[in-house]
Order: structure tokens, then sequence, then C-alpha cells
């Protein structure tokens, strides 16, 4: 677990415009009271894998690629969303649960209100959700079991006119996009821990590292 980051500008560290949309989704589905009673605070904006039963139901959103092309002003691809649920549900529950909270992420993409409060939070978003494609037969490995995994994905499309408008904002341009982020990071200290099966600590061992 990290402890401390010395000289570290968070809020800049995000240099891409698909982070911004993951993180800031997360972000607006951990404000809806519905989706905080199912998921609890298992909304994670990363596809995190160290999942154990325990922490299930949950959901994780991240984005694994986009497109460019040559001449466009735009950047477009897909964001995932994960559903994950216990072992434990019945079989006869399954397809429910699937059909239930993949219909209430779709109304929520659709609200009006979502769409204009990502607009804020994400520089030069321009399209979310016009596509929404369920995948409902897919599984993931916990521990000793197989558990079910719905799988959505939700195109988006942004604006880089407007995201180089963000970057000079933040006294950043296209040429140093990221120099005034790291520049002054000297020094990084973390924990690391050695787990056993049963996830009680193994081993700890700290790093102190000074970046030269």
């Amino acid at each position: 677990m990290v402890q401390r980051i010395d000289n570290f500008a968070p809020d800049l560290f995000l240099d891409g415009p698909s982070e911004f949309l993951v993180k800031s989704c997360a972000q607006e589905l951990l404000l809806v009271e519905e989706f905080v009673e199912i998921f609890g605070e298992f909304i994670d904006p990363y596809m995190r894998e160290d999942y154990s039963e325990r922490n299930l139901p949950a959901l994780r959103i991240y984005n694994k690629a986009y497109v460019k092309e040559y001449e466009s002003w735009f950047i477009e691809g897909n964001i995932t969303m994960d559903t994950i649920f216990p072992a434990s549900i019945r079989r006869q529950e399954t397809q429910q649960l699937q059909d239930t909270l993949s219909t209430a992420l779709l109304q929520q993409f659709r609200r009006p209100t979502f769409f204009a409060r990502m607009g804020e939070l994400v520089p030069g978003l321009n399209e979310l959700g016009k596509r929404f494609d369920v995948d409902k037969t897919l599984g993931l490995a916990i521990g000793d079991a197989i558990v079910p995994l719905t799988q959505i994905q939700v195109n988006f499309r942004l604006d880089l006119r407007v995201w180089d408008k963000y970057l000079e904002d933040s006294l950043r341009t296209k040429e140093e996009p990221f120099e005034k982020t790291l520049g002054a990071l000297r020094r990084i200290r973390t924990t690391v821990q050695g787990l056993r099966d049963d996830e009680a600590v193994e081993v700890t061992v700290p790093i102190d590292q000074k970046i030269t």
C-alpha cells in the first residue's frame, strides 16, 4: 500500500482522456445509492484482479484501447464495465441479476443529467453510450471458483481540440503534456506485503526509492 509519494501532483497525473473517463464514471456511480447498496465500496476504476469472494458483487470499470485516425480530431473507443457476482448465488438467480443490473447501468448512461455531468468532468467528451453491448456468458476465476461475470462495452468519443485546451489551462501543452506532473517526483515510499492463501500477511517489505 502506498504510504507517501513526495512532491506528487495527483490531479495532473491523469494524462490520458480515457483515464479521466474511467475515473469519472466510477466516481459518479458511487454517488448513486442503489449501486452503492449492491456493490458497496467495490466500484473500481481499473481492471482489478485481486477480489476475494467476500468482496462480491463488484463492478470494475476500465479502458483497454482506443483509436485516433491520422487526420481526425477525435479519439474513439470503449470503456468496459464488468459486474462480478458471487459463486454462492443460486443458478436461477444468475440471469435475473445480470439482466437487472445491466439494464440499470444502461438507463444510467441514458440519463441526460449523467452525460452532462460526465461532460463537465471529462474535457472534450463528445459521445458516451450510444452503443451499449452486454455479454452475460462470461466467468472469472476467483480462488478455486468460477464466478459469473457480465461484461458491458460502452462506446465513447472525445474531441482532442477541447482536450488540448484543457492541457493549456493546466499549464501543459501538446509538447510538454506530462513534465509538470512528473517533473517534481523525487522519492517513492511504499510497503509491499506478501500474503498467504488465507490472505494473512507473511512478510512486509518497506521500499524507499529516491529518483535521481
